[in-house]
């Protein structure tokens, strides 16, 4: 069964505040993890979310994102 998540959920999880959080869907790319907009609420699939912040993993601070 699929977890999804609000944009404050996602914030407990992460530690990343929810306001951030909307300014990274403002920008969109890979600033991001994939959400839904279903009317006006937002939800992110928790496993889209492991995905997407297993590709931010990097070794070095001098590594291209």
């Amino acid at each position: 069964m699929e977890i999804f998540l609000s944009t404050n959920e996602l914030a407990q999880r992460t530690g990343i505040s929810p306001v951030t959080w909307a300014r990274r869907r403002m920008q969109g790319g890979d600033s991001t993890p994939p959400f839904l907009k279903v009317g006006r609420s937002v939800r992110y699939k928790w496993s889209e979310v492991e995905a997407w912040l297993q590709k931010q993993e990097r070794q070095s601070t001098s590594e291209a994102a």
